[in-house]
Formats: C-alpha cells, structure tokens, sequence
C-alpha cells in the first residue's frame, strides 16, 4: 500500500483532543487521524458499476441550482405509475418476461434517480448548500 506524507496545522484544542484519544484507546496518533479522517469520509463514485459511476460523477460539474433541480428530479408520472403497478402484480402473481424485463428496467432507473438525487445533496452540503427537501412521499410530486 502506498503511503503519501503531508503536514498538516492543526488548532492546539483540535490536536490535544486527538492526542487525548489517542492515549485513552492505545494507539498511535498517526494511526487515529487515519482512522478519523477514512471513517469520515463518504464514499464516491468510483467503485460503482461503469454507468452509475458516471451518471453520479455527471453531478460533479453541475452548479448549485442544478444539483438543486437533481435533488428535486422524480420520475415521470407514467414510469412510476407502471413501476407500481407491476410491483402490485408482482405481488398476485408471476410476471410474463416482458413484464419482468419492463420492472427491472423501471427498478433500475428509479435507482439510479434514488442515488442520483443522494449524491447531489452531498455535493451540495460539501459545497456548503442545504439541499431543499423532496417532495413528500404519496404526493403528486413525487415518484422515486
């Protein structure tokens, strides 16, 4: 594993709290902050499958507004309407392979608008924005 250096400042107060935690759980404090900062850290795209990773690195270059209109984005009323019924049918019976193609094909998307609409409120908070709330579940504005 390659291991790259660098120095850091850090605030006294910051740093006699990492040097106090380090003492209490026996470890190094190198190995702490290295600890701090992975756990903290949210995942990105980069390990996910080829198209959702850059359907997610896509948001990257949006500007605020636009990560706003993602967070907000819901699929169109007659996707979710069949994605719904086709669960609901699920449910009574075995679908025709159409049918089951139709689900997985809806599923997806709807999945990738879930992790689309995740990812542009993370970027937004990064860039310091509050993402605007979605819409209420079961209203008419919403799908996904």
């Amino acid at each position: 594993m390659a291991v790259d250096a660098i120095t850091i400042h850090l605030p006294d107060g910051l740093y006699r709290r990492l040097e106090r935690l380090a003492s209490l759980t026996h470890q190094p404090l190198e190995g702490l902050i290295v600890k701090t900062l992975s756990s903290s850290l949210p995942p990105l795209p980069d390990d996910l499958p080829p198209a959702t990773r850059d359907a997610l690195m896509a948001l990257e270059s949006l500007n605020d507004n636009e990560l706003q209109q993602v967070v907000q984005a819901t699929l169109p009323d007659q996707q979710y309407e069949r994605l719904t019924m086709l669960r609901e049918q699920r449910r009574e019976r075995i679908l025709s392979a159409n049918e089951q193609t139709d689900l997985d094909q809806l599923q997806q998307e709807a999945d990738t608008l879930v992790l689309k609409k995740a990812y542009a409120a993370v970027l937004l908070k990064w860039r310091g924005q509050s993402p605007s709330p979605s819409p209420t579940p079961g209203s008419s504005e919403t799908n996904a």
